[in-house]
């Protein structure tokens, strides 16, 4: 089964891997308190989220989140 995975210091929420996810695997979220300063600043130009992972369960690893992301967030794992 893979494993869809978003490093939070890299998503600056531009929403490409919802967009292009056909199972609905992602969703949006208000970015969290533990993240350093200049990433938080960087969402906040985003609208102040970030995606997660809300199914994992449903991720059938065809890679389109991996190759729409433009910030490198998105790694899938087989």
């Amino acid at each position: 089964m893979p494993s869809v995975t978003i490093d939070p210091r890299r998503c600056e929420g531009s929403r490409a891997c919802l967009r292009v996810c056909p199972e609905d695997v992602f969703a949006l979220r208000v970015v969290s308190a533990e993240l350093p300063l200049l990433v938080k600043w960087r969402v906040a130009l985003h609208g102040g989220q970030q995606a997660v992972v809300a199914r994992p369960e449903a991720c059938t690893g065809c890679g389109l989140c991996v190759e729409a992301c433009p910030d490198r967030a998105v790694a899938l794992k087989a």
